[in-house]
């Protein structure tokens, strides 16, 4: 169980690093950086990985029923459709507060909808102990997301500010009135982003809750798979590349039309193209690579592993993705939000302390 720990915690340390590839990738539009993460790290990573580790894995999906395959896949296209989302709310709203909101919904969702799904709840005092862990990391979240809040009213503070500044510096009325009208609309809009930022994580954090439980309903291809001989840790990975193929549709759909409509095929040949061929390429492995530690940990940390693992999963990374929000210059200069910030991630590391506890209890 030690090692399933210690595998988790390296998928935990990927899971939240492998959003700062979602920023600054310039010369690729957003669709074209999407387009060559969804061919990459949801379709060939993933496949390629299971092969060396399950070479007949192509044998066993076969032989699973196929309301799983449809059902795991369906799972997968809504978070297919979600991680467009994640992805444009980093854009919107940075990636601390968006790793905070989205991590939240997907880890308490997604651990417990499975337990009750598959009739898995454990003896009362692991249960109990489970939903003790659960709240007190959702008040964690919920304190990291106020204290996001509370550096974004900061930012409007200070812009407001600054334009005040401004306009006390215009003479002329007619000037001073049309900057007015002008400092209202774009207070307005970043109060709109700030807005539609929120509600892209939730509805991404809701879509990566229904990525676990696909993965949970996809784990009789690994039953199927051991029944063959073949190790159950090499064997976990075989239900990501069910649950995916479903997100991949979504992603790939999505991405390759606003490619096309907006012929942003031309960024893969612009110049310092290189550099940001590299960051997709490298996010699109580190993203995986957490999801392949993750399976592995659910396998080793026993009858609880794809609830307690998803719900340290989100936790752990969401320290580590707030520790790079730190490193990145995001709570630079607002000293208040970043104490709250760093409440959070206590209340986090106590909620981890927490699950263990009821997992050791199952």
């Amino acid at each position: 169980m030690l090692y399933g720990f210690l595998i988790l915690l390296l998928g935990c340390l990927c899971q939240g690093s492998f959003g700062l590839g979602m920023k600054k990738y310039q010369p690729f539009s957003w669709e074209a950086f999407w387009t060559l993460f969804s061919v990459v790290g949801i379709l060939i990573i993933p496949i390629a990985w299971t092969w060396l580790e399950a070479p007949q894995f192509l044998t066993y999906i076969m032989e699973t029923k196929l309301e799983v395959l449809v059902l795991a896949s369906f799972c997968g296209f809504l978070w297919g459709i979600s991680a467009i989302l994640f992805g444009k709310a980093v854009d919107s709203i940075g990636v601390s507060l968006t790793y905070g909101i989205n991590m939240g919904i997907s880890a308490s969702l997604g651990s417990l909808i499975p337990l009750i799904l598959f009739g898995e709840i454990p003896v009362a005092s692991s249960f109990i102990t489970l939903l003790l862990g659960m709240v007190v990391m959702l008040g964690g979240v919920g304190i990291i997301t106020k204290a996001g809040l509370d550096k974004e009213k900061l930012i409007n503070q200070d812009d407001d500010l600054l334009r005040q500044q401004e306009r006390d510096q215009l003479d002329q009325a007619k000037i001073q009135m049309k900057e007015q009208v002008q400092v209202n609309s774009e207070g307005n809009a970043m109060r709109k982003g700030l807005s539609q930022g929120i509600l892209m994580a939730s509805l991404a954090g809701l879509g990566s809750a229904a990525m676990n439980i696909g993965f949970s309903y996809a784990n009789q291809t690994l039953a199927i798979a051991t029944s063959h001989g073949v190790n159950a840790v090499n064997a976990s990975l075989i239900p990501w590349v069910i649950t995916l193929s479903g997100g991949f549709v979504a992603n790939f759909a999505y991405s390759f039309m606003k490619l096309i409509k907006n012929r942003s095929y031309r960024d893969y040949v612009a110049v310092g193209a290189g550099k940001a061929y590299g960051k997709a390429l490298a996010t699109s492995l580190i993203w995986f690579l957490a999801l392949g530690f993750y399976a592995k940990a659910s396998v080793m940390l026993g009858p609880l592993g794809a609830s307690v693992g998803w719900l340290t999963f989100n936790g752990l990374a969401l320290i580590v993705s707030n520790v790079w929000g730190l490193l990145d210059g995001e709570w630079k200069g607002y000293d208040k939000p970043k104490r709250l910030l760093l409440i959070g991630n206590a209340f986090l590391i106590i909620s981890w302390i927490i699950v263990g506890i009821a997992n050791s209890l199952a």
